[in-house]
Formats: C-alpha cells, sequence, structure tokens
C-alpha cells in the first residue's frame, strides 16, 4: 500500500497522462512578468482544465461554472480600486479602508504581492496566493488571505506547494462536497464503490477490516479541510484501486475507486 503518492504521480494513474498546459503556463509567466516555481510547473502542465479540480480551491482555467486563471494579487487590487472610483461602503469595511489608502500610494508602496493560485471554492470568501519573492523557490509555502481583512494580513495555510496540492486532491478525490470528481472519473472508466460509513464507536472494527486490505490508519496522512473534517487516500498498487474518504468526529467513511476489477476488491473486502 502507497501512503505517500505525489499529486502529480496520482493524476498521471488516474489517467490524465497528457502535458496540456505547457502554453497555459507561458502566458501566466509573460503576462505577469514572473517566473513560477517547478512544483508548479510540473503539476500544472498536466491538472490544466483537468476536471477533478472543476469545484477545488485550486485555479485550473476551466472550472465550473466559470474559467479561473491565476493573477498577481495587485492587479486584482488595482481593478477594485478602479472599479470603485473612491465609492466606499459607508462604513467602509477593512479591505476598503485599505484599498482607499493604498489608492493615495504609488503600486511599488503596496504590501507585498501573491500569486493567487486559487481559492475558497465552498465558502468563497479568501484567496491562496505564493509570495511573490518566493515564487524562485522550487516548492514554496502557500498563504491565505481572507477576504475583508487588510490587504497585508496572509497567513500560512500549506509549508509546501506540494502538499497544498495533494490536500486539495485528496479532498477531491474524497468527493466531500462535491460529486465532480467521481462523474469525471466515472468516463476515464473508474468507479466509486462505498464500502462502509462507520460511527465511532466501531472504529475498532473497521481499523480492523482496513489492515485486512493492507491499509493502515496510523500511516494515512490525513488533511484538514475547511468544512471541518479530514481526508485521506492511500493506493493500491497491486490491485489497482485507490482507497478514500473522509474522518469526522462521529464517523469514518471509506470508499473505493477502481476500474473492472471493483467487484472481486467488494466481495473481498467483505469476506
Amino acid at each position: 500500500m502507497k501512503y505517500d503518492l505525489s499529486a502529480l504521480e496520482i493524476i498521471k494513474l488516474l489517467g490524465f497522462t497528457q502535458p496540456v498546459g505547457k502554453e497555459w503556463l507561458e502566458t501566466i509567466k509573460s503576462s505577469h512578468q514572473i517566473d513560477l516555481p517547478k512544483t508548479y510547473c510540473d503539476f500544472m502542465e498536466y491538472a490544466v482544465d483537468c476536471p477533478l479540480f472543476a469545484t477545488s480551491d485550486l485555479w485550473v482555467g476551466k472550472m465550473k461554472p466559470t474559467v479561473y486563471n491565476p493573477r498577481m494579487f495587485h492587479d486584482m487590487i488595482q481593478e477594485v480600486i478602479d472599479d470603485r472610483k473612491g465609492h466606499w461602503s459607508n462604513p467602509p469595511s477593512n479591505f476598503e479602508k485599505c484599498l482607499s489608502q493604498l489608492s493615495q500610494l504609488p503600486r511599488d508602496q503596496w504590501p507585498e504581492d501573491y500569486l493567487l493560485i486559487g481559492s475558497d471554492y465552498v465558502g468563497g470568501i479568501g484567496y491562496l496566493g505564493i509570495r511573490k519573492e518566493d515564487l524562485r523557490l522550487d516548492d514554496p509555502p502557500v498563504y491565505w488571505h481572507r477576504g475583508g481583512d487588510d490587504c497585508s494580513v496572509w497567513k500560512p495555510e500549506d509549508k509546501k506547494l506540494s502538499v497544498f496540492f495533494l490536500r486539495v486532491l485528496t479532498e477531491s478525490l474524497s468527493c466531500n462536497e462535491y460529486d465532480t470528481e467521481e462523474d469525471a472519473l466515472e468516463e476515464r472508466g473508474w468507479r466509486y464503490e462505498e464500502y462502509f460509513d462507520i460511527e465511532k464507536e466501531e472504529w475498532a472494527a473497521s481499523k480492523a477490516v482496513l489492515r485486512k486490505q493492507g491499509i493502515f490508519f496510523t500511516r494515512l496522512k490525513k488533511y484538514n479541510t475547511n468544512c471541518g473534517v479530514k481526508v485521506y487516500c492511500c493506493y493500491d498498487e497491486e490491485r489497482n484501486v485507490f482507497y478514500t474518504g473522509i474522518i469526522d468526529e462521529g464517523e469514518i467513511l471509506l470508499s473505493a475507486l477502481n476500474r473492472a476489477e471493483a467487484e472481486r476488491v467488494f466481495i473481498d473486502l467483505k469476506d
């Protein structure tokens, strides 16, 4: 059982093996006059327009219901300032107060800039970004800005971009909020089979079933989500099966994602 696959390895195993994002990445570089981290380029070369992320926190171009591409935070601020033309709410929010102050300053005196690479898809309450000065790093940290906060307030989200990719992908595969990913994978010959939804009192029994399949609960990498639950994913290379699920306060959900051997796998699970 593999517990440490990268996000790129996972999407390739799922069949997204065509490097469709080269031109997309070059457009971002040239339009914003920036370099991009190696980790970002390596992953997005295959993830651009990928339906697995159509309802995720990662901007991949074609999403639902529209298109979201990376952009610089300062460019977004400038657009809002130009759109408001000095007309702020009464009383103004912290964000508007910040914009009003920035509108009186040249851009080179604004707080540090970020490359926006995503947003909170479910709640729509903030942005995810990489500091402009960190774009030279291979695997930079990712930060979070809550909408309505002062423009300079960004908080750490993930220590590495690679971890952010893996967390977002794991949440997508768990179908925690949407079935978009399930539909996309079924079109490629995969199928989801829900195995169990066990309340906390029965966790010991469920973990025993996991161990029978070679899954060790303590080795699973568990990722927090904005919805307050944890998600996980591991891969059985011999059977070509992904196991994914959700861990809530009082229950654990396990599903298997596989191809033609789905029925055989679940007969084994239930033995």
